[in-house]
């Protein structure tokens, strides 16, 4: 019998899917999508408001990054503020970008098939038509790679 796991939405909201590492090492790198990830931590931050959460404050200490990308990442918005929620995926995708410029092609395409399956279980949990699982679907449908095969079983030349 196949066991099923619950999606925890909240902390998938707060992009627990990006590996803050990788984005630190990106930025250190000096590449393009960690510079627009400032850009997007700059928008979200204009919009937001909200105050930083110690407990994402010290899951994002370790990576080397500008304050105010710690700053966006530390202060998420609710779900049901869609504005400010938009602003915030576009922050987690420039987030994930920056992340897949420092993973390894061959690494890549298995990453994009789990995160995909991973965000559309959180979208049918939170309710496709709701505010959460409308913003779980933007963040898959942002994904690169629809053109990889279904089975992540195959070896890249």
């Amino acid at each position: 019998m196949r066991e099923v796991f619950a999606v925890d939405l909240e902390a998938l909201y707060g992009g627990s899917f990006v590996n803050w590492e990788a984005v630190g090492e990106s930025w250190q790198k000096r590449t393009l999508p960690s510079r627009m990830l400032l850009i997007r931590a700059r928008a979200y931050l204009e919009r937001s408001g909200r105050p930083e959460l110690p407990e994402r404050v010290e899951i994002i200490s370790r990576a080397s990054l500008p304050e105010e990308i710690r700053r966006a990442f530390a202060s998420p918005p609710e779900p049901e503020d869609e504005d400010t929620s938009s602003a915030w995926g576009d922050f987690i995708d420039a987030a994930l970008v920056a992340e897949l410029e420092v993973v390894s092609y061959g690494e890549r395409p298995p990453i994009l098939q789990e995160l995909r399956a991973g965000l559309e279980k959180a979208a049918e949990e939170a309710g496709e038509r709701t505010p959460l699982g409308r913003w779980f679907l933007a963040r898959r449908d942002a994904l690169p790679g629809r053109d990889l095969p279904d089975d992540t079983g195959y070896l890249p030349v």
